[in-house]
C-alpha cells in the first residue's frame, strides 16, 4: 500500500510540473505572437502636419501638398480625405494604398476669394492606420484686402 501512494503523488508531482511547463510555454508563445502581430500594421507619417500660407491676397487660389511615408509593415490604404469647410478641396496623389516605405501627398486647396482676415482649415485623413485611424492636417493663412 504504501508502494502506491508513492507512486501516486510522484505522478501528481510530474503531471503538475508538466502543467506547469506546458502554461509557461504557451503563456511565451502567446506573448511572441503579440508582439509580431502589433508590429504588422500600416503606419502614416507625414512630413508636417500643418502649414502656415502667412499674408495672401484676396481672391487667389493656394496650394499645398502635405508629403507623408506608410512606416507600418503592411500595405497603407487611404480611405477617404473630407476637408472641413467648402472653400477647402483636398485629394491624394491618385493612389489610395502605399506599401512599406512608399511615399504619397494630399494636396489641398483653398479659395481665399470673399474671405478676409485669419484663415485655419482642417483636412481629416482616414485610413487603415490603427493608431491614427483619423490623421487631422490643418493650414492657416491671413487673407488681406489687396485694393
Amino acid at each position: 500500500m504504501k508502494a502506491i501512494n508513492h507512486t501516486e503523488s510522484t505522478f501528481a508531482i510530474y503531471l503538475g510540473v508538466s502543467l506547469l511547463i506546458t502554461f509557461i510555454v504557451m503563456l511565451l508563445i502567446s506573448s511572441n505572437y503579440a508582439i509580431s502581430s502589433s508590429e504588422l500594421k500600416a503606419k502614416i507619417l507625414f512630413e508636417y502636419e500643418s502649414h502656415d500660407f502667412g499674408k495672401v491676397e484676396q481672391g487667389i487660389q493656394l496650394e499645398y501638398s502635405f508629403k507623408f511615408i506608410n512606416e507600418g509593415a503592411v500595405p497603407l490604404f487611404i480611405k477617404k480625405v473630407q476637408p472641413s469647410c467648402g472653400c477647402t478641396g483636398a485629394v491624394t496623389d491618385g493612389e489610395n494604398e502605399y506599401s512599406e516605405g512608399e511615399s504619397g501627398t494630399i494636396k489641398i486647396t483653398f479659395n481665399t476669394q470673399g474671405r478676409e482676415g485669419h484663415q485655419e482649415k482642417q483636412v481629416h485623413v482616414f485610413s487603415n492606420d490603427i493608431e491614427n485611424p483619423d490623421k487631422v492636417l490643418t493650414f492657416s493663412c491671413e487673407v488681406v484686402n489687396g485694393q
